[in-house]
């Protein structure tokens, strides 16, 4: 009896003192943004009421109805960022759409998921970041057409690796 309390003892101690800690990558979304696309690509920032030009005859809401189909894509921008003290790997972001949209211009590392076979809409896209190093920030940027039915964005980002803090994976943004 006195082996085998031993032999407890040093097993004990022996899983405290030599196991390794578990691997553990803090990947979080630090912002998501929405933007009008210009023809050009370039992006111009929601007009504030504010600042709406005068239409002859006409109101403020046809002011900024003229200014909003000026640019009818919307650009989205989403930066992923790897805290902790792991690299993660593979990180995977995953952005759900509006309803009713296209996606227009998506980087190489984009996989367009379409609303269902039948449809021509994107329902999401899911885009491969790879291997995340500690501390390293990763923006995607993409432009989709605009939804007459709202523009709500939510990106969702993980990786292989676990996560310590999930609460912090996913953000939306609204135009």
């Amino acid at each position: 009896m006195k082996q085998l309390s031993s032999l407890i003892v040093c097993a004990f101690f022996y899983t405290i003192c030599f196991a390794q800690e578990r691997a553990q990558a803090d990947v979080s979304i630090t912002s998501v943004t929405l933007n009008t696309a210009a023809n050009n690509g370039a992006s111009i920032a929601k007009p504030l009421s504010g600042s709406l030009p005068v239409l002859k005859p006409g109101t403020a809401e046809q002011a900024k109805n003229a200014i909003l189909e000026a640019g009818q894509n919307l650009k989205c921008s989403v930066k992923v960022h790897n805290e902790n003290d792991d690299d993660a790997y593979p990180t995977t972001l995953v952005v759900v759409l509006p309803v009713e949209v296209s996606a227009i211009n998506v980087p190489s590392n984009a996989t367009i998921h379409k609303s269902s076979s039948a449809s021509t809409f994107t329902g999401y896209i899911t885009f491969d970041l790879g291997h995340m190093t500690v501390g390293q920030n990763i923006t995607v940027e993409f432009t989709f057409t605009k939804s007459k039915y709202g523009n709500k964005v939510g990106a969702y980002a993980y990786s292989g690796t676990p996560d310590p803090n999930p609460t912090n994976n996913y953000k939306e943004a609204s135009y």
